[in-house]
């Protein structure tokens, strides 16, 4: 099934406002082709035999059937508009809901960019079409077919002459599709390149201009919108080729048809009012066929959106709930990992980032920081945490570990190592490849993902926060809590002194991404928003990178009279983050180097002496 036919299956619930749309785009036809019939009336009955009742009569009904068409297209407006607008709500909704499913797997294959161009630009343009273009498409149809049945009537030899141009005119029309339809889609997938662009640009502006890369920003735009431009010229091209063709078959068949009726009412064959009415048909015919190339642009334009949008409908969530799934009464935190490995893989939809050839510059990451991209030009895909990963290479190789309930368990190694993606398959953000993540005793396989994800509390390496007020951030996972606890975890997390002193303490607004607090801000409200849902397990992925070495510290007493019993996984550069923990893993190329407390490490893991001694010597 095409993708616009599967569009238009939304019509469902709108079913009796459709009918209405129908009957109103139908009506006014039925008024618009009694005209050249009353104007045959009045000529020969009217005009030629003198008689001024028949001309009342005849122009009496023209002007009822016009009061009547215009009041029927009134109602044919307001339909469409509440047709297409409900259709473009319910599709939007739908297509939220769907991303709002996807894993971190899905979204690492797919560009910010592409979706927000299928949820608002392949969505309008798929509206569009309902509520213009299948109005007009019906209306050219009812035209065609009434006013070319009522040309049989009149003279059929004569109406032959414009099925034979109707014929002809099709079959330029049906190439028309055919050439242009894959060029539309086309057209929407640059589009969508090109808004990745510059969405990722905007978020990664400030590190543009630190490394004053303007010019090589402007450049990579300027080849895409290049491209854009182009493949819309090309679709122009045939656009500006089929309205003259049409125009010449439609001009060529009246012009048979009249001199043909010309030939019959000089022969007495035909009366002036037939052959006026046969003419004024014509007319109504052949009108809408010169609209004809913007319906089928508009038909090929939403062909091709509507197939973007049903792709994402149609792409299944990578983590699914299992049919049956375990039951944990009591969660306790108890992690382990079996002989587990995982791998980043492409997309259907988004194919990996590929090396940049040489002299286009390196990769980015979602930040706008350059990348080094992998020498024998190996195809890259974007992690959740914004890293480029080579597509298919083994990130975690022959993991085994576990972590008892009420443990602190610590990840120190060189960015890439694989630190960020063992934590972020705890909550089954991915899947794990091979071998088996248990929580509980249970394969998180075997959990249901949202009651898992409730007992896990996580900070991310990217912190994120929405545009709301300070509470409301916080209170994300948890929005009925108290102001007592949102208190009580953003103190834990040592943010509420600064934010008493901004200017309405809790309620005070933050802007979209934290952009009015500084990064050290940002990080301790994300680790107060975690601890706000009381986990059994929490997870801190370099989650005070950016704040100060004093305030650390007393976050770190907090955090452990706060979070007493509860399983901690801390993804740590700094020494100082894990010289508590029961248990430090080093990993090193996806595989665990070394293991143990940091005094055993300190003195059999030579990679935990470098980057002790790394940031002793700093110190």
């Amino acid at each position: 099934m095409s993708g616009l036919a599967r569009v238009i299956r939304y019509l469902r619930p709108y079913a009796w406002m459709t009918v209405l749309g129908i009957v109103t785009t139908i009506l006014p036809v039925l008024m618009e082709l009694v005209t050249p019939r009353m104007v045959q009336f009045i000529i020969d009955q009217g005009i030629r035999a003198g008689d001024m009742a028949a001309v009342w009569q005849g122009s009496g009904i023209m002007m009822l059937a016009a009061i009547l068409g215009a009041a029927t297209t009134i109602g044919q407006g307001i339909a469409r508009a509440q047709i297409s607008q409900g259709i473009a709500f319910d599709l939007r909704n739908d297509l939220f809901r769907h991303i709002q499913r996807f894993s971190f797997a899905n979204l690492d294959r797919m560009q910010t960019g592409q979706l927000m161009t299928r949820v608002s630009s392949d969505v309008d343009v798929a509206r569009m079409f309902l509520s213009a273009g299948m109005a007009l498409l019906l209306r050219t149809l009812l035209m065609v077919i009434g006013s070319l049945t009522m040309m049989l009537i009149i003279d059929w030899r004569l109406g032959l002459i414009m099925v034979a141009m109707l014929i002809i005119s099709g079959s330029v029309i049906f190439w028309f599709l055919r050439v242009v339809g894959p060029l539309f889609s086309i057209v929407q997938q640059k589009l969508g390149k090109l808004n990745t662009l510059v969405q990722e640009n905007l978020a990664g502006v400030h590190v543009v201009k630190a490394f004053v890369r303007e010019q090589y920003e402007i450049e990579n735009f300027d080849r895409d919108n290049v491209d854009y431009m182009e493949q819309n010229i090309k679709v122009g091209r045939y656009l500006a080729l089929v309205m003259p063709v049409l125009l010449v078959l439609t001009n060529l068949g009246a012009t048979l048809a009249i001199w043909r009726g010309g030939v019959d009412v000089i022969g007495g064959r035909l009366t002036i009012g037939e052959l006026v009415a046969f003419s004024n048909y014509m007319l109504i015919g052949m009108s809408p066929l010169l609209l004809l190339s913007n319906i089928l642009s508009m038909i090929s334009r939403a062909e091709a959106s509507s197939k973007r949008v049903i792709e994402v409908l149609d792409t299944e969530p990578a983590i699914q709930a299992p049919p049956t799934p375990a039951v944990v009464t009591e969660p306790a935190g108890d992690i382990s990992f079996e002989n587990v490995s995982f791998h980043y893989s492409g997309s259907r939809i988004r194919r990996g980032l590929d090396a940049p050839a040489a002299g286009n510059g390196p990769a980015r990451s979602q930040s706008g920081i350059p990348d080094a991209g992998p020498a024998n030009g190996q195809r890259l895909t974007r992690t959740a945490n914004g890293n480029l990963r080579p597509v298919g290479e083994e990130v975690l190789d022959g993991i085994s570990l576990h972590a008892a309930s009420g443990q602190k368990i610590a990840l120190m190694g060189a960015t890439g190592s694989g630190k960020s993606t063992l934590v972020n398959l705890i909550p089954r953000f991915y899947d794990a490849e091979g071998g088996v993540v248990k929580v509980d005793g249970v394969d998180v396989r075997s959990w249901e993902p949202i009651q898992l994800r409730k007992e896990i509390g996580v900070v991310l390496q990217q912190t994120t926060l929405f545009a709301g007020t300070v509470r409301e951030n916080i209170a994300y996972g948890r929005p009925n809590a108290s102001m007592k606890e949102v208190v009580g975890a953003a103190e834990a997390a040592q943010a509420h002194d600064f934010i008493m002193q901004m200017p309405d303490q809790y309620a005070s607004i933050v802007e979209a991404r934290g952009a009015n607090l500084s990064g050290g801000q940002k990080q301790r409200i994300a680790i107060a928003r975690a601890l706000l849902t009381n986990p059994s397990v929490l997870i801190l992925d370099d989650s005070t990178s950016a704040v100060d070495l004093d305030t650390e510290l007393r976050l770190q007493e907090a955090l452990a009279e706060k979070m007493e019993g509860t399983t901690t996984f801390i993804v740590a550069q700094r020494i100082s983050s894990v010289v508590d923990a029961d248990l430090i893993l080093v990993l090193d190329d996806g595989k665990i180097a070394a293991q143990g407390t940091h005094e055993e490490l300190l003195a059999g893991s030579e990679i935990y002496q470098e980057i002790y001694y790394s940031q002793f010597e700093e110190a």
